[in-house]
């Protein structure tokens, strides 16, 4: 499933009973975990899995765990049960909703609130790490050019100056981009992240990562398969999500 080559990023949104695809419940989300320590595999730091991504180091039993939108349940849910594994994530922010109920189009309802800025401190001092997920989670391609680069540019400035650290990643909400957009982000970011469907690769472009979106792994029995390295899932899986994707760039 994973070589020296080949370290997956999985992605999660909200860690609660809330309906829809974007929410994990806590019970299915401690099995994931749970599922990870037993195959024995350890989190990277965003540092760690950069150097890697540029050629160094072992991608056997690695892997990145990230987290979208910054929702209150992460602390209330998600960070307990990884603390419990020693497990690190990167959780990407909209830096202009911080503190707010999610307002953005396909935004649930009732609306999921948003860290607010004491949080994430509190959080960055447990270790947990913070990127940008653009200023209001605007679908970013279809912004005028200046718009878009406020959207990129700006939210690393408010999260740097909210964190004190420099903001080292991005993910565009939706996985929304277009080469123009790519080649924006990596003016402002040495990494991003997409929502494609697949196993990072090392040859890959540096500023529209793919990850495997946890929601298609709520079944233990597939979780644990795929783990141990049957593929059979996840190749179906993946085929149904490029479908779907080259249908939503046509529709665009």
């Amino acid at each position: 499933m994973v070589d020296a080559e080949r370290l997956p990023v999985l992605t999660f949104h909200s860690i609660s009973e809330a309906a829809g695809p974007t929410s994990i419940p806590p019970g299915t989300f401690a099995m994931q975990m749970q599922a990870l320590a037993d195959a024995g595999f350890t989190s990277c730091t965003m540092a760690e899995y950069a150097a890697w991504h540029a050629g160094q180091g072992n991608g056997e039993r690695r892997l990145l765990i990230t987290f979208d939108d910054a929702f209150c349940d992460f602390a209330e849910a998600a960070a307990p049960i990884m603390r419990r594994h020693g497990f690190a994530a990167t959780v990407f922010v909209p830096t202009a909703l911080v503190g707010s109920p999610e307002a953005w189009a396909g935004a649930n309802s009732p609306a999921r609130k948003l860290l607010d800025w004491d949080a994430i401190r509190a959080l960055q001092a447990e270790g947990f790490e913070f990127g940008s997920h653009s200023r209001t989670h605007a679908y970013l391609p279809k912004l005028p050019q200046q718009e878009r680069e406020c959207e990129i540019a700006d939210s690393a400035a408010e999260l740097s100056a909210a964190t004190g650290r420099p903001a080292e990643a991005f993910a565009a909400p939706y996985g929304a981009v277009d080469a123009e957009t790519v080649a924006l982000i990596a003016r402002h970011y040495p990494i991003a992240f997409g929502t494609r469907f697949d196993v990072s690769r090392r040859e890959e472009a540096r500023h529209d990562i793919p990850r495997l979106d946890m929601h298609y792994f709520r079944s233990e029995a597939t979780w644990r398969g795929f783990l141990a390295g049957d593929r059979g899932y996840f190749t179906v899986r993946r085929a149904l999500r490029a479908v779907r994707g080259a249908a939503r760039k046509l529709a665009a």
